[in-house]
């Protein structure tokens, strides 16, 4: 291939420009997404049943559904999150499994299941799974809209729906359009009391009148000839008149419709939110692109097609966008343009520095263009797209495609130095190192070869970053052994300059001058030092191992799972109103607007943005993006503090939040978070207590909560139950189904409710008994109410109400309870896991039961051992490619030494710069494994061959050996180092973006790797290969010895 490539240069000439015409093509033609369109092998189940109870929820909603799921095929685990009024059910599966069938079965089995369901309870909305470090980015779509203005936010809703929506749908590549915000329509039936007490009607009797109106059925068939046709029965009302003229059933002689015995109005459910946007009353629509759509242009047609409706909305209305993930995919490519462009420049010099010609320079500098593009059309035709994670993966590998190029180019340049011809110079400098080339190459790419076997979200999220940086790689291996050749045996004159002078240091490389460069006398200088004491460079290297492991461990946040994006980039200050259980939403309202007024009146803020739902609100106050960094954000923030602590009865939070604010940094004690796992709630809360009470005498254990199912919120639910007492039902002769039915009516919420189509329109409706607003719980036993036989009773004769304490949140896992012990250690954090440890080795569980340590927001147990499992078998992969190479077992331990010595840098560089040691980190340290070895492999493999050509003692032929390759080692490393240096240069803090951990450990490791494998690695040969010299002398001894006897 490389004489091939030499002797026809315009056929090389002509395949490279056709890849690059393509990989221009792939890259203006592959999807442009802010995440990676990946299938994780679980789904989420969503129930929403409004006013249920957390126990209620789960025995008669969440267990039922579980038991659905079970029976769907491939299924491995089931975790499910109850709560009052919703439930959040995660379903895990093999991975083999295809799940476009999986989610078809389940929404089938949800389906059939639904009959069963409690009336109340919506439909289950079945939904991709999301990891937790993604959730609030792909939680959000990729263009989100506002829409305010001085009408009722139902006129806003009907507007977006039957104008904005269609509109959207018609364009190519939107897969939904979802509108939120306002009121459902709502038909109530509030039954006089007294009327239908009169004629002996209960609630339950107008529910099914009403029911029925809306009525298809099969009736059966008929014949016509030879044909049979089905007869449908289909009836459904026209207008609400026609409900209010239902007949109802009864022999009262005369017909009693509904309008003689109840009020129907056509109106709304009771505000359950409010939304707010500026003071005025908003809803919101969400824009959701189908698979494999390039978001930019998507959002651009979007975005072009809502600017031309602008005409039709009503006047003073406003449409705000709040969201625009092309913006962020925008900013995020200008960002890696510009860096990438810096790296190239400084490349380029570092290039010519070493090189001295530009037209080396040159030749190098463009395998990074046609690197890049090769790499581009492997990733459009292996069906990957641009986003967050493969775009690192090309940044990454923007610092690693030229080494190749530079080793080649580096040999070529050396042998038309010592005056062969280019041509030759070209087919033989490229020959000599297509061995080493291809084993440090193979063993970069080899490193990643244990990423196929990454469980659940590493797998998903780092294997598309494993196979770009591969591919990236594989491409310049092509570029170096064709292109590089080809060009250099045209671009560089026919002998050299200057011919070489030789030195009275003949161990020594002139590269063409009259003397060796400055830093190559420089280290000949060091390498003999260390060559004389070669035990004392071991261990230098080994004591500065210990030093870095020890500032590693005890001062570096090992323990985050994720870097940049864990944090906002916008700034705002959130105020949070929470009231106690029960309170109004109209209260909790009423605080929220006294805190928009206050930001109304500030000129410094852009728009403000209020969220009130059950008895908690929050407020967001956004500023100008040119004050964002000023101290207008602090101020302001100090101002609403210092303003909420005049309220009482409330409790009120202003926290700023965002890069503005500081928002990054560690330094809070650490929180700790222990799960139990059994069949019986009672027994694990006993447990639960038990060891909160063991932790609790522990003077460094604060805030313990024996029942922390979600964060550290510490109040329980407040459940009030109305016990039927059945001995006072016969007496009354009173069925329990007709208290139940008659204590639903009289109450707000429950099951009293149905959907029926009127007009072609699914209204929803519910039957109630008039006053039902106003019942609460002193008055409800007092509440008279009339039975189906006539007689009139109190409701307290019937039932008794109790007020009970129950959880918050249930959680359940494979259908057993979960109970979570949650407390905060103020102390240092290896302290405080080794008290965690020691109380729960000294739990005792009965039989099924499980105790593990699930703290969120730590890399688990389990993705520590995944991790190091990959590493050792990278590591082990690497043994082998250089051991197959090398043809020994000795060698090859020599070159896997410059792992640790590259852990040195990497301990260094994460204490120097307190960044966060995050799974990005762990992902760059596998990577560092395979990549620093490739200049110990250089180095080793020159030795050899200078050992090979004889004529050298073994320290004459490692300094040589050693000499030869300084420059492109030095290369190498310069211009990787550099070539990353701009991702994590300027950012604002070292966690500010995803790329940072991964980068901070290649460069660390790079930096450490080189030093040492010029320094440590020629000591560490010398070793090896002196104690196998006196072997072999010793042998050769022992047989002349029996020769001569």
């Amino acid at each position: 291939m490389i004489r091939l490539a030499i002797r026809r240069p315009v056929a090389v000439a002509m395949v490279y420009l056709s890849l690059a015409l393509l990989g221009i093509a792939a890259w203006r033609n592959l999807p442009l997404e802010l995440l990676p369109d990946a299938s994780f092998p679980q789904l989420s189940v969503s129930l929403q049943w409004p006013g249920a109870s957390p126990e209620t929820m789960e025995a008669q909603a969440t267990a039922p559904v579980e038991a659905a799921i079970q029976r769907v095929r491939g299924v491995e685990r089931i975790t499910s999150t109850t709560q009052e009024g919703r439930a959040g059910i995660q379903v895990e599966f093999n991975r083999d499994v295809d799940m476009d069938f999986v989610r078809l079965e389940l929404t089938e089995r949800l389906a059939s299941l639904e009959p069963d369901l409690p009336a109340g309870l919506a439909h289950p909305v079945v939904t991709p799974y999301v990891p937790r470090e993604f959730e609030t980015e792909a939680s959000r779509p990729f263009l989100e809209y506002t829409f305010t203005g001085p009408l009722i936010l139902e006129a806003l809703r009907l507007h977006l729906e039957e104008l904005v929506v269609p509109e959207l749908l018609r364009i190519d590549g939107v897969r939904q359009v979802v509108v939120e915000g306002g009121r459902r329509r709502l038909l109530e039936v509030e039954l006089d009391p007294e009327a239908v007490g009169a004629l002996g009607l209960q609630p339950g009797s107008v529910m099914t009148a009403l029911r029925e109106l809306d009525l298809v059925r099969a009736a059966g068939a008929v014949r016509s000839g030879d044909a049979e046709w089905a007869v449908t029965i289909r009836t459904r009302p026209a207008d609400i008149a026609e409900l209010r003229n239902t007949l109802l059933p009864g022999d009262w002689g005369v017909p009693i419709r509904v309008d003689d015995v109840a009020v129907v109005r056509d109106t709304f459910e009771e505000p359950s939110s409010y939304f707010r946007i500026n003071g005025s009353p908003a809803v919101s629509f969400r824009v959701v692109n189908a698979r494999g759509t390039n978001i930019v242009r998507l959002a651009d047609r979007v975005k072009e097609r809502v600017e031309s409706l602008e005409a039709l909305h009503p006047a003073g209305s406003e449409m705000i966008l709040n969201l625009d993930q092309s913006e962020q995919i925008r900013t995020q490519l200008s960002d890696l343009r510009n860096r990438a462009g810096a790296a190239a420049v400084v490349i380029f010099f570092v290039l010519f520095g070493f090189l001295r010609s530009f037209r080396s320079a040159a030749i190098v500098f463009a395998t990074i263009a046609f690197s890049i593009l090769i790499a581009l059309n492997l990733v459009y035709f292996g069906g990957l797209s641009l986003n967050l994670l493969t775009l690192m993966g090309l940044a990454l590998g923007f610092g690693l495609i030229v080494d190749n190029s530079i080793v080649v180019l580096e040999n070529i340049y050396r042998r038309w130095q010592g005056g062969e011809a280019p041509e030759v110079a070209a087919a033989e400098g490229a020959r000599e190192v297509v061995l080493p080339i291809l084993a440090s190459t193979a063993t970069t790419c080899i490193v990643f070869l244990p990423f196929l076997y990454l469980q659940g979200e590493l797998r998903i999220y780092y294997l598309p970053l494993a196979v770009v940086v591969g591919l990236t790689l594989v491409a310049s291996i092509f570029v170096a052994f064709t292109f590089i050749p080809a060009l250099a045996a045209r671009m560089l004159p026919p002998v050299a300059a200057v011919p070489p002078t030789p030195t009275s240091t003949s161990l020594l490389p002139t590269y063409n001058r009259s003397r060796p460069p400055l830093y190559v006398r420089f280290y000949a200088g060091l390498l003999e030092a260390t060559l004389r004491a070669p035990w004392v460079t071991v261990v230098v290297a080994a004591g500065c191992f210990a030093g870095g492991w020890w500032l590693f461990t005890n001062h570096v946040n090992t323990q985050a799972v994720w870097g940049g994006g864990a944090f906002p980039q916008r700034s705002w200050i959130q105020v949070s109103v929470t009231l106690p259980r029960g309170a109004d939403l109209d209260r909790v309202d009423h605080f929220l607007r006294r805190f928009e007024d206050r930001a109304a009146r500030m000129p410094e803020v852009d728009r403000y943005v209020s969220r009130v739902q059950g008895t908690s609100g929050s407020l967001a106050v956004y500023f100008p993006e040119e004050l964002e960094f000023t101290a207008v954000p602090l101020v302001i923030e100090e101002q609403l503090r210092a303003f909420s602590l005049g309220f009482t009865g409330v409790s009120i939070r202003v926290v700023g939040m965002g890069p503005a604010f500081g928002m990054g940094g560690g330094g809070a004690a650490p929180n700790y978070r222990i799960t139990l796992l059994g069949y019986n709630y009672e027994r694990l809360g006993a447990i639960a207590e038990d060891l909160g009470a063991r932790l609790s005498r522990q003077t460094r254990v604060a805030e313990m909560d024996t029942n922390a199912t979600a964060g550290f919120g510490r109040d329980r639910a407040t459940e009030f139950v109305a016990r039927i007492d059945r001995a006072a039902a016969d007496r009354h002769q009173v069925t329990v189904a007709e208290v139940s039915g008659l204590l639903n009516a009289s109450l707000r919420g429950g099951e009293g409710a149905g959907l029926l189509q009127v007009g072609g329109e699914a209204i929803r409706y519910e039957v109630k008994l008039a006053g039902f607003r106003e019942a609460d719980v002193e008055s409800l036993s007092e509440q008279i109410i009339t039975t189906s036989r006539g007689a009139r009773i109190p409701l307290g004769d019937l039932i008794q109400v109790d007020e009970r304490r129950i959880p918050t949140t249930i959680r359940r896992e494979n259908q057993q309870y979960e109970r979570t012990v949650a407390y905060e250690f103020r102390g240092p954090r290896r302290l405080g896991d080794l008290v965690r440890d020691e109380a729960i080795g000294a739990t005792v569980l009965p039989v099924g039961y499980s105790i593990q340590e699930r703290t969120p927001w730590r890399i688990s147990s389990q993705e520590e051992e995944q991790m190091v499992l990959v590493l050792l078998v990278a590591l082990g992969l690497v043994f082998m490619v250089t051991a197959a190479l090398f043809e020994s077992l000795r060698q090859p331990a020599v070159v896997l030494l410059a792992v640790p010595m590259a852990l040195i840098g990497v301990f260094l560089i994460f204490f120097y710069t307190g960044a966060s040691f995050t799974r990005e980190a762990r992902i760059g340290v596998i990577m560092m494994g395979g990549i620093v070895v490739n200049n110990a492999i250089l180095l080793v493999d020159q030795v050899n061959r200078t050992r090979g050509r004889g004529g050298l003692s073994l320290v004459d032929a490692v300094v040589r050996g050693t000499l030869d390759r300084v420059r492109p080692i030095l290369m190498t490393t310069a211009t990787t180092v550099l070539g990353l240096l701009p991702l994590v240069l300027f950012t604002r803090t070292a966690d500010a973006t995803i790329w940072n951990a991964l980068t901070y450990a290649l460069i660390g490791g790079l930096l450490a790797s080189t030093l040492f494998v010029l320094v440590t690695t020629p000591s560490l040969y010398l070793l090896v290969e002196r104690g196998r010299e006196r072997q072999v002398v010793g042998e050769s001894g022992a047989q002349e010895g029996r020769v001569v006897d």
